[in-house]
């Protein structure tokens, strides 16, 4: 089946660009999966290539989706044959409703010319739960983040000469704004994000994220204020929190948006060696909900 990667430029206007705190990744690739019903869902890798071929990395599906979910990859990439293989688990945040048990892991093999302009990745996947039974089976296309990027400033080009188009709208199709929000997750009035974790302590960042602009906001814990009216500034304030039940509920509430009327706070979660960003996007008085689930290691199973 033939790919229109004009398809991919579209996809790219639910996702979110800024290049401010991101990791650095040796490759970046956007696109879908395509189900073998014709049904397209967008989907993002990123991984470092390591030492005996191994990559490891994540993977964010639906993006800016309502089941939007960011997960661990771990694969094999071998530059001299193109041949590419990985498969998602563990997930690290989720938007979904649906429980972790109930997620369809992505397992690829495919090609990926690494070294070309494109960046261009196909190949098959099949879905697996926990369990190991098959929930999906399709295929994923993806180009580099680069590549849509150029894509995107010619498809600009082209629509600042129609005179047609009013001006709110080509100022959303600047590539500075369309390709304005991409790595982080976003959580706006009334949404609700789980993050999983495995200790009982965490730390937390909070800073302005945009233009200083006297944002203020109260972080309630399982309904207990835990953070109180603190200014978010462009300085980091770090804060150590005890997740005392295995849900732990934490609500952020804007106080005062500032003078933009949109709070900007961003929020860094640590735990071990893993890292969570999340943007809180909220007017006065509305308030979003963060879901810490603590997890428990499972004991590996002796094969007798």
């Amino acid at each position: 089946m033939k790919f229109n990667f004009c398809l991919l430029i579209c996809l790219v206007a639910i996702f979110s660009f800024n290049a401010q705190d991101l990791k650095k990744f040796d490759y970046e690739l956007l696109g879908a999966i395509v189900l073998d019903e014709n049904q397209l869902i967008s989907y993002k890798i990123q991984f470092n290539l390591e030492k005996n071929n191994f990559i490891q990395g994540y993977s964010i599906t639906d993006i800016d989706g309502e089941d939007e979910t960011k997960s661990y990859i771990r694969g094999y990439y071998n530059k001299k044959t193109n041949k590419i293989q990985f498969k998602e688990s563990d997930i690290l945040y989720t938007k979904s409703k649906f429980l972790p048990e109930e997620f369809c892991f992505v397992s690829f093999e495919g090609d990926f010319k690494g070294d070309s302009n494109k960046k261009l990745l196909d190949g098959n996947f099949v879905g697996i739960y926990d369990d190991k039974d098959t929930c999906a089976t399709g295929k994923i296309k993806l180009v580099g983040k680069k590549f849509i990027k150029k894509k995107v400033k010619k498809v600009y080009k082209k629509i600042k000469k129609v005179k047609r188009v009013d001006s709110i709208v080509k100022d959303n199709l600047k590539p500075e704004n369309y390709l304005k929000k991409f790595s982080e997750t976003k959580i706006n009035s009334g949404e609700k994000v789980s993050v999983f974790v495995y200790s009982s302590k965490i730390k937390i960042d909070v800073w302005d994220y945009g233009i200083e602009d006297g944002d203020i906001i109260t972080i309630l814990q399982n309904d207990k204020p835990v953070i109180e009216n603190i200014k978010v500034s462009r300085r980091k304030q770090s804060f150590v929190l005890n997740l005392n039940e295995k849900v732990n509920t934490f609500k952020i509430i804007t106080v005062d948006a500032g003078k933009l009327e949109t709070n900007t706070t961003k929020l860094k979660l640590f735990d071990f060696r893993r890292e969570y960003e999340v943007v809180a996007n909220l007017k006065k008085g509305e308030a979003a909900i963060l879901n810490i689930v603590k997890l428990t290691v499972k004991p590996k199973k002796n094969n007798k």
